[in-house]
C-alpha cells in the first residue's frame, strides 16, 4: 500500500534556518529540497518510510527530501532544520567533496540509513551541540539583520557548519560511525576508479582492515557485498555513458565502465537495468 504524504513545496532562499518547538506531529511528508536536522531538546521518533528511529538531543542527520520521513511520539521536541537548495548544496560538494567526512555524513549515511538503523548517525556531545548551535544563531542573526551582504555571510556560514558537522563525524567514537567512515573511504576509491580493475584486497586495504571483516561490515552498512557494489555502480556509470552519447558502442562502453567481457556485461547491464545494452542503446537513439 502506497503511503500518504504532503508534498511541501520549495519557497525558501539558497539557504534557510527554521526551528520548531513543543511540535504535536509532523505528518509525512516530501519536498524539494534538502535540510540538516538537529535535535536540541527532547525526544521523538523519526519515521523514513516504513522505518523508525528514535531521536534525542544532539542527534545530527541529513534528510534527503525526496524521501517520504515525518516524526511521531514528540515529547518537548525541539528541532533546527537547516534548509538548503539543492543547486548551493552541489556548489558547496564539488569544494567540500574531498574533505574527511563530508560524504560519509552528507551522502551515504543518508543512503544507508535502512541497513545501517540509524546507528551511524552523527551524535554531538554537549560542548560539540553549543559550539554549532553558535554557528546557526550567527546565520539566524545575519538573516533577521537584512543588511547589505547578509545573504553571502550566510552561505559562509553555511560551509562552516558543513565543515564543522564533517569535523565531529571524523572526531565519533561510536563503532557503526567508525564503520562507515571506512566503507566510504572504500566507496569513494570505487567511483573515483569503476572503470580500473579494483580488488576485494585493495578495497580491504583502504578500510584498513581483513577481506573478511570488511566485507561483513560492508554488507551491514550497505546490504551488499563489495564486489555486487562495484558491478552495479559500473552499470549505473555505464547506462550514463550511453544516455550521453547513444553512438558509444556497446564493447566500448564495457571498457570504459571496467568490463572486459562483453558477454558478462550484457547479462549484468540487463540484471541492473532491465534491458541489454543494446536495447538501451535503441531506445534512447528514439528518444532523441
Amino acid at each position: 500500500m502506497k503511503i500518504k504524504h504532503l508534498v511541501i513545496p520549495f519557497d525558501y532562499a539558497d539557504c534557510e534556518i527554521r526551528e520548531d518547538q513543543n511540535l504535536s506531529s509532523a505528518e509525512p511528508h516530501t519536498h524539494g529540497f534538502d535540510e540538516i536536522a538537529i535535535v536540541l531538546g527532547g525526544t521523538s521518533v523519526h519515521v523514513v518510510g516504513k522505518d523508525q528511529y528514535p531521536l534525542m538531543r544532539g542527534d545530527v542527520f541529513v534528510i534527503h527530501g525526496n524521501q517520504v520521513h515525518g516524526n511521531k511520539k514528540l515529547n518537548n521536541f525541539h528541532i533546527l532544520n537547516i534548509i538548503y537548495k539543492r543547486e548551493l548544496f552541489d556548489v558547496v560538494r564539488k569544494e567540500l567533496e574531498d574533505f574527511p567526512g563530508f560524504r560519509t555524513l552528507f551522502i551515504h549515511e543518508p543512503c544507508f540509513r535502512k541497513f545501517h538503523k540509524f546507528k551511524a548517525r552523527l551524535h554531538l556531545n554537549p560542548h560539540q551541540l553549543g559550539y554549532i548551535k553558535g554557528i546557526i544563531d550567527q546565520m539566524t542573526e545575519e538573516r533577521d539583520s537584512g543588511r547589505p551582504g547578509f545573504r553571502v555571510i550566510i552561505e559562509y556560514l553555511f560551509r562552516v557548519l558543513i565543515v564543522n558537522l564533517c569535523r565531529c563525524y571524523t572526531e565519533i567514537d561510536t563503532p557503526h560511525s567508525k564503520e562507515l567512515l571506512k566503507i566510504s573511504s572504500a566507496i569513494d576509491f570505487m567511483e573515483q576508479n569503476f572503470d580500473k580493475q579494483i580488488s576485494l584486497s585493495e578495497l580491504a586495504n583502504r578500510a584498513y582492515t581483513s577481506k573478511s571483516t570488511f566485507s561483513r561490515a560492508f554488507k551491514r552498512m550497505t546490504g551488499c557485498t563489495p564486489i555486487d557494489y562495484l558491478i552495479k555502480l559500473r552499470i549505473e556509470k555505464a547506462a550514463d555513458m550511453m544516455a550521453k552519447d547513444s553512438n558509444n558502442s556497446v564493447i566500448d562502453t564495457a571498457m570504459n565502465s571496467g568490463f572486459y567481457n562483453s558477454s558478462y556485461f550484457t547479462r549484468k547491464f540487463k540484471a541492473v537495468i532491465g534491458m541489454t545494452p543494446m536495447e538501451f542503446l535503441k531506445k534512447q537513439r528514439e528518444t532523441k
